[in-house]
């Protein structure tokens, strides 16, 4: 049996999951909620869905030199390329979110399950071109064992997000 912090650990995400599925309700889109075996990468999480892993996109956080989060949404086949989406929001420096500061700026979600959307306000939102390829994609609810599909478009709908070339093999 675990421990009363444990027990908030796991009521926490779940309460972030409920947000997500409230946000793509309100947006009217169609999506299904995959639970899974816990997964701490998104190629983890493609193999544990039988999916390849050029659907199952992974959200990283960067902060500007404004102090601004940009969520950066790439395939897990691939890794995101600071320079690309530098240029790709127009800034000069970009800085790749650590455990503390994403903790602290998204206590909402699991580490290293921040979702494309959801949560706080203001993130810009950049999506890998090469994700628009596909009809549908996957990605984390928040928590390390359910992921959401979603179209494609859907999901630029919702996050509001931008398309850009992002990422490198």
């Amino acid at each position: 049996m675990g421990d009363s912090h444990e027990t908030a650990e796991r009521a926490r995400p779940a309460a972030s999951t409920e947000t997500l599925v409230d946000a793509l309700k309100k947006s009217g889109s169609d999506f299904e909620l995959l639970a899974h075996p816990r997964t701490f990468s998104a190629t983890e999480e493609a193999h544990a869905l039988g999916v390849k892993e050029q659907i199952v996109a992974k959200t990283l956080v960067v902060r500007d030199e404004g102090g601004h989060h940009i969520r950066a949404v790439v395939p897990a086949s691939h890794r995101l390329n600071l320079e690309k989406l530098a240029r790709a929001v127009d800034v000069h420096k970009l800085t790749l979110l650590g455990e503390p500061e994403l903790q602290q700026s998204y206590p909402q979600f699991a580490l290293g399950a921040v979702p494309p959307f959801s949560g706080p306000a203001g993130d810009v939102v950049v999506v890998d071109k090469r994700l628009t390829e596909c009809e549908q994609v996957v990605f984390e609810a928040g928590v390390h064992d359910t992921s959401v599909r979603l179209r494609i478009e859907d999901l630029l709908t919702v996050a509001g997000a931008l398309v850009a070339d992002i990422a490198s093999g």
